[in-house]
Parts: C-alpha cells; sequence; structure tokens
C-alpha cells in the first residue's frame, strides 16, 4: 500500500475512535443483493479503514448477528483474540495479492460464541474504472465458508490418536473440567506424578483432588475467570499416597469453545519454583556480598522492633579511606576486607541488635537500649572486634573504621535517628580528612572545561553507541546492546563512566540519550538490511524518560520515521528504578510491548524486587547483574542469587542474559545452571557499529589471556 494510502491497521486509532456499530453507510444494498445475497456462503465488504461496510444474509445468518448490527463495525473487533496477529498480517498483504491466501479464523457470534470460518479475500482496485463496480472502489471483498462442524470431523478421523500420544508424555499435567467441576480426561503426567488410577479420575469431582484447605481458594478463582480468559495460581494437589504437591495451575476457560467444552487445567510440581521464591524473597532483604539485612530489610526488621516500645540506638560504621584501600590493593582485596568486617559484625552477640549493610562500605546497627551508654558500650566493642587486620593472599591488609551513633528513648520515626547518626559521620570524616570537605578551585576550573568538551562532542558527532554482543554458549550472536562511547580526539574512547556524571551535572544528559538512541536505532536498520533481522538491539532508557506519558508513543514515532522495527529492539530499565513505577510507567512498557518492542530489568538482583513485585511488571527478560557472575563459584551469596534469578526466570518464562561474563568457568557454571545468553569480554567488547556487523553472525572466544584483568 502507498504511503499516500496508509495502512488502517499501522494508525493509532484508540478503540473509542472506531466508527459506532451502524454509522456507517452500507455499499449500495440493491447492487450487493443482486451480487451476493443469493450465495450459500458468508460474503463481506471492508472498506480501508478496517470498517465492515456490507454482510450478505447467510453472513448474518451464520453468525447469529442482525445485519444492521454488524454494518459499520470494525472487523477485528469480531476475531478472536488469538487470531488478532493473524487476520492483521492478511489485511496488511490483500493489497499486494490479486486474490489472497485461504486462511481459518475464529468469529464471535451474537450469541457470545465462536465459529470456525475459512475465508480469502480479493482487492478492489482504487484506479477500477468500471462504472458497474465504482461504488465499492478500494474495498476488499471477503468470502467465507463456515467449517466449524468440519474442524470437529478432521480432529474425530484424523488427529485423535497424535493428540492423545501428545497428552500421554507430556511432562506437565493437563486436566479437561466440565461446567460443573467434573473430569473429562486427562493425561498420562497425571499418573505419573500424583499416582492416581484414571479410570477413577475420570469422572470424578476436582475438588476431590485438592488439599482441603485450597477448595475455596480455587473454586473462587475459576469462577471468576470470564470466557476465552485464563488465570494462574498456586494450590497443593494431594497424591495417591496422600501427600501433598505444591502446584502452579494455569486455567484456561473454553467452556464456549464449539470443539472443547471445558476448563483447560495445565499444571506442573512447583518444589523449584517454590525454592527458586524462597531464595529470591530472602535476598531481596539481604545484601547479596555479606548476608546481612540491605536497607530495605533493616527498615522493615527496625519497625517491628520498634512496636514493641523501649529505647533504641542506632550506630553507623565506615571504612576509613576505603577507596584507597582498593586503588592501592584493588578490588579484590577490598571486597574481602568488606566481607571481613561484615563477618565480624555479624560474630557480636548483643541482646535484640539488628545489622546490616547499607551498601559500599557503610554498615548499620540497630540494637535495644535503655541509655545511651548502652550504644556506647556496643561501639567499644565493634572498634574492637571489627577493625583488626586482614590476611589476603599472605599480604596484611591493616584499616580503621569510623563510627556515629544517635539514641532515643522512645523513638517515633526511623529515618530521625539514621540522619543523625549520619550526620555525626559526615562531620567525623571533615574533620579527619579537611580536604574532603570541599573541592579545589582548580577541581572546580577542570570540571568546567569537561562540560565545555562534552558540549562540543555531541555537536561534533563524538557521542556514540558502540555495541556488545549478546550471545548463546557456542558464540552465536543473538542480539547487541548499545553502548554509550565518547570518542575523544586526545584521550581515546571514554565509557559511560566518563560520560555520565558530566552529562547529568551540564543538563545534557538526555541530549545524550536522544543521541545514542537515534544511532542504535539506525544500526537496527543496518541489520536488518543485512540480513540479521532476528538480531535484537538493546537500548538503555532512563527512567525519568519512561515515566513521561508521551514516550511510548514517541518511541515508536521515531522508530517510523528512521525505519526502524519495534520488534527487533529491547529497552533495559534498571531494576532499582522500577520499585515503584508510576502509571505512565507502566503504560508506556505496554504500549511498547504491544508494538512487538521487549522490555527487560536491567542490573537485576542489585535492587530490592521481590517475586510479587517481579510478576505485576509487563517485562519479558532480565539481566543478570555482572557483580553476581563475578562472584559465581566464589561468592557462595552471589552464586545463590545467580541460581536464583536463573529458576526464576525458566519458571515466569522470561529470557535471561549474564552479562560481565569474563572467564571461561563463568559461561560453564551459567551454562550448566540453565543460562541461555551471555554478554562480556570473553566473547567482545563494544564495539563500532562497522566493527560490529563485521563480527556477524558469530564469534569465537577470546582468550583469557586478551580479557582485561
Amino acid at each position: 500500500m502507498s504511503s499516500e494510502s496508509r495502512d488502517p491497521l499501522e494508525s493509532e486509532r484508540e478503540p473509542n475512535a472506531r466508527p459506532p456499530r451502524g454509522s456507517a453507510n452500507p455499499i449500495d444494498p440493491t447492487a450487493a443483493a443482486l451480487s451476493f445475497d443469493g450465495l450459500a456462503d458468508p460474503v463481506f465488504a471492508v472498506d480501508p479503514t478496517g470498517v465492515l461496510r456490507y454482510a450478505n444474509d447467510t453472513a448474518a445468518e451464520v453468525l447469529g448477528w442482525d445485519r444492521a448490527e454488524l454494518l459499520g463495525t470494525f472487523v477485528l473487533d469480531l476475531v478472536h483474540p488469538d487470531d488478532l496477529n493473524l487476520a492483521t498480517r492478511a489485511m496488511e498483504t490483500i493489497t499486494t495479492k490479486r486474490i489472497g491466501e485461504l486462511i481459518t479464523l475464529r468469529v464471535r457470534t451474537g450469541h457470545g460464541t465462536w465459529r470456525h470460518l475459512e475465508f480469502r479475500g480479493t482487492h478492489r482496485d482504487a484506479d477500477n474504472t468500471d462504472p458497474n463496480t465504482s461504488r465499492d472502489d478500494g474495498l476488499i471483498l471477503i468470502v467465507a465458508r463456515d467449517v466449524t462442524d468440519r474442524n470437529r470431523l478432521d480432529l474425530d478421523e484424523g488427529d485423535t490418536d497424535l493428540l492423545r500420544a501428545v497428552m500421554a508424555t507430556m511432562h506437565g499435567m493437563v486436566v479437561l473440567v466440565d461446567e460443573m467441576g467434573r473430569v473429562r480426561s486427562i493425561n498420562g503426567a497425571v499418573t505419573r506424578l500424583l499416582g492416581h488410577d484414571p479410570e477413577i479420575v475420570r469422572g470424578d469431582l476436582i475438588v476431590n483432588y485438592l488439599h482441603e484447605d485450597d477448595c475455596d481458594q480455587v473454586i473462587d478463582a475459576v469462577r471468576g475467570v470470564s470466557s476465552q480468559d485464563s488465570i494462574t495460581l498456586d494450590a497443593r494437589l494431594t497424591a495417591a499416597d496422600g501427600t501433598s504437591l505444591v502446584c502452579e495451575f494455569t486455567v484456561n476457560n473454553l467452556l464456549d469453545d464449539p470443539v472443547v467444552n471445558s476448563y483447560v487445567i495445565s499444571a506442573q510440581i512447583a518444589t523449584a519454583l517454590t525454592d527458586a521464591r524462597n531464595r529470591v524473597e530472602f535476598l531481596a532483604e539481604h545484601d547479596s556480598r555479606t548476608g546481612l539485612l540491605n536497607r530495605d530489610g533493616f527498615m522493615r526488621s527496625v519497625a517491628t522492633l520498634m512496636q514493641d516500645g523501649g529505647g533504641l540506638g542506632i550506630l553507623v560504621i565506615d571504612i576509613v579511606r576505603f577507596r584507597s584501600i582498593n586503588e592501592l590493593y584493588g578490588e579484590p582485596v577490598g571486597d574481602a576486607v568488606l566481607t571481613a568486617v561484615a563477618d565480624r559484625i555479624n560474630e557480636i552477640r548483643w541482646p535484640g541488635l539488628l545489622t546490616a549493610r547499607f551498601g559500599g562500605d557503610e554498615f548499620v546497627m540497630a540494637v535495644r537500649a535503655a541509655s545511651p551508654s548502652t550504644v556506647e558500650m556496643l561501639r567499644e566493642r565493634v572498634r574492637r572486634d571489627v577493625a583488626r587486620p586482614v590476611i589476603v593472599n599472605s599480604q596484611e591488609v591493616n584499616f580503621d573504621i569510623r563510627t556515629a551513633t544517635a539514641f532515643e528513648p522512645r523513638p517515633e520515626v526511623l529515618d530521625a535517628l539514621l540522619v543523625s547518626a549520619s550526620t555525626e559521620l559526615v562531620s567525623a570524616k571533615r574533620f579527619a580528612d579537611p580536604e574532603s570537605g570541599g573541592i579545589s578551585v582548580d577541581a572546580i576550573n577542570e570540571r568546567r572545561r569537561q562540560l565545555d568538551h562534552l558540549r562540543e562532542a555531541l555537536s561534533a558527532g563524538q557521542i556514540q553507541p558502540h555495541f556488545q554482543p549478546i550471545v548463546d554458549a557456542q558464540g552465536h550472536i543473538k542480539a547487541v546492546e548499545a553502548l554509550v562511547r565518547w570518542v575523544h580526539p586526545l584521550r581515546g574512547l571514554l565509557g559511560v563512566g566518563e560520560i555520565l556524571p558530566l552529562a547529568q551535572m551540564a543538563g545534557l544528559a538526555e541530549a545524550v540519550d536522544d543521541a545514542v538512541l537515534d544511532m542504535a536505532l539506525r544500526f537496527a536498520v543496518r541489520l536488518d538490511d543485512a540480513g540479521y533481522a532476528e538480531t535484537e538491539v538493546h537500548i538503555n532508557i532512563d527512567p525519568k524518560v519512561i515515566s513521561r506519558p508521551a514516550f511510548g508513543a514517541s518511541f515508536l514515532e521515531r522508530c517510523r520515521q528512521i525505519g526502524a522495527n519495534p520488534a527487533q529492539l529491547v529497552v533495559e530499565i534498571t531494576e532499582t528504578d522500577l520499585l515503584s513505577p508510576g502509571a505512565a510507567s507502566l503504560a508506556n512498557m505496554q504500549k511498547l510491548r504491544f508494538a512487538g518492542t521487549h522490555v527487560s530489568i536491567d542490573d537485576f538482583g542489585t535492587g530490592y524486587s521481590s517475586l510479587a513485585h517481579l510478576l505485576e511488571l509487563p517485562v519479558d527478560g532480565v539481566k543478570i547483574d555482572r557483580r553476581f557472575v563475578a562472584g559465581i563459584d566464589i561468592d557462595p551469596a552471589a552464586t545463590n542469587l545467580t541460581t536464583a534469578i536463573l529458576g526464576l526466570s525458566e519458571s515466569l518464562s522470561l529470557g535471561c542474559v549474564a552479562e560481565g561474563v569474563e572467564q571461561p568457568y563463568q559461561l560453564e557454571r551459567l551454562t550448566a545452571l540453565g543460562c541461555q545468553a551471555f554478554q562480556g569480554w570473553l566473547f567482545a567488547p563494544a564495539v563500532s557499529a562497522d566493527e560490529m556487523l563485521a563480527m556477524m553472525p558469530r564469534i569465537v572466544l577470546r582468550e583469557p589471556s586478551d580479557v582485561p584483568s
């Protein structure tokens, strides 16, 4: 279809903008009657905007509609939701063919049921000069045949044995239940997993196989499932030996389907899923590196402690010049110091004591206390037990700690105590390290020069994305991620750490994001043109941007202008930015997904998302943060969290990418755990668009000696 004649199926028509049923003017009924009303098959005519302009008597009779009700209806409103993609594609391509392909769709009747209709269409050319057909120029003419009964016969005659064999060998349990709750049919997995005799189960009530405490919950949930809809829930099934097994159910209401006429219940034993949930829920409130409470878990636990009344003391601890330890000895030694401090804090036994790591080198304690002297005693204990040298690889690392306290005999607001202790700690830092209290004039001038350089770099096109491949275990490139880089004329290639702080300070963050987004979309077009349309392009989106109401529409419009396929794109959002997504963010995420764009959670595991929160988010995948990949099989907490994320992703059918893969053993371990997509220096660094195209479609693993230490 030409650009002058815009495809109605690509318009941004809102549902309430569709023509009201019966409001359109149909084609000449006299001419139509002469042509089609005498036919035994349904005949329809649809205009270029997708509105039904004509239906013969047979069409109205087969579908159970009054013909006046049908005319003016948006034709896709009559199609079963599961068949919409097929119907939409057929209407998009009908203008390119003399006669359309034969397709079968389920169509909604006036009685609320579905009929199987076989369709074939043709398009009336708008240039047709025949005076007898000028009235319906540009119409799509569709001839249909009701094949509902034939589908039943085909199933009975040809596919019964095949379907029976498939059902018998499926791993998951499948049960068909009639409207009265009686079992019509089960597959072999029900017997294999639960041990029930299939002859006894058939015809029995399904509730007889549910744990008695879960019956009401399941019945209420199933009764609430509307026609052609589904619901997922957890409940316990009773095995033949009397034991109960937690299962995850999906219930589909297909009672009005002319073939199925049942509830279709699929279930699987959820032991692995339950374990993954327990691990994720535990780690959501605990620091993954040290096992101490994280900020979220600490705030909740102390709030419970405060409900019991009595005084409360807060002790804040940080490691003096921790950054210098990392710079002098390296980050692995710094991590060892953090772990040692956490272990020593955790070993302190004190009545009513709660310990947490808030991030970096900041640790916090809360303790029941009748007076400030109790908190001071705890402070002295911490100074004595924690600030001792750490031996790492036969090397002694000396360090000191800084502490600050706060106390309230009748605390009301925990934040006030934390602010008081933190303020004392900041004052102690400035007193001990005068140079940290301010920024020198030279430093300010240097920062100003850097900001000017960034503005010039944006104008000169020096800010651009480089692309890092995302591969499978064999090195086949499945996707690429656009990562911002500064091609500096003097300093070489600079990463996001050099760009983002300057951009945020200068108010240029959005300009940087826009430049990178446009170039990433153009690269997606280049991939498509080069024959790699299936290779996805991952793009990081600032959470402040995705929360704007117009973002979804503007993103898709930008794709249209550049010519990028939205289905080839993956939008990545950092997990901590999704803790409390607003209505606009959720609506934008849904709008992108409806257009085919996938939404993924970046740096998953570093925030505080609970399982329930993840289930509510409209996302298609997660990326395991590189810190956990680096700690796999070294740090038990990182290994546990990685295992939990992979199990959770599989259970929820989410895509999962492990980023920061730098060593062959990490690839082997992640593959053994079920990970199927990887990103990191083991495969390739981020490279320019031209270099990335040259790598396609497969790359070879790099030698460990080539991977930066």
